[in-house]
């Protein structure tokens, strides 16, 4: 007892397969955390640098400084410059769809991916349908700053199989509702 036994095939092999599988399991966390850094930060796309888009240029007005009851003006959220929208007439108004992409164009800088158009049946409440999840908070803020005179202005998720551009992240169907406030 107490007399020290030389190494065996055994207890090499051990020694070896505990190296090995530490190893991996640091390999396999290292990968997975190279993985999560870049899907938390996407990288640019092919060419360089991501484009900067401009906010609105702010300049200074000579008038007195605004009274407490003026409300800044809302400024676009930071990704509306370049959104690919699409506008359809659901009013039966006749250039009810392009007037209005003329405006969202000017106003947001939204960029019209296919022609205004007439929407397939009438369309009572204006709606703006985004593609993508991430296309939902534009949605929102054009509700809330271009139609907001509108007392209801709905906002769902474009169905796959919609005939809409499959480029398009905002789809809006003006409504009754839209055409009698322009009247």
């Amino acid at each position: 007892m107490g007399a020290h036994e030389p190494p065996t095939r055994r207890s090499f092999y051990l020694s070896l397969a505990a190296s090995t599988l530490r190893f991996a399991i640091i390999v396999a966390l290292v990968v997975g955390g190279i993985v999560v850094i870049n899907q938390a930060f996407p990288s640019a796309p092919s060419g360089g640098t991501a484009p900067i888009a401009e906010g609105p240029t702010v300049t200074e007005s000579p008038s007195p400084s605004p009274s407490p009851s003026e409300s800044p003006a809302a400024l676009p959220s930071p990704t509306v410059l370049g959104v690919r929208i699409a506008v359809f007439n659901g009013a039966g108004v006749s250039g009810l769809a392009g007037d209005t992409t003329a405006q969202l164009e000017e106003k947001y800088g939204y960029v019209a991916v296919q022609d205004p158009a007439d929407a397939p049946s009438p369309v009572p409440v204006t709606t703006i349908y985004y593609r993508k999840n991430k296309d939902k908070i534009e949605a929102e803020f054009l509700a809330n700053d271009f139609f907001k005179k509108l007392d209801d202005v709905r906002i769902a998720k474009l169905q796959a199989g919609a005939d809409v551009d499959p480029n398009v992240q905002l789809a809006i169907y003006l409504g009754t509702d839209y055409a009698a406030l322009k009247g």
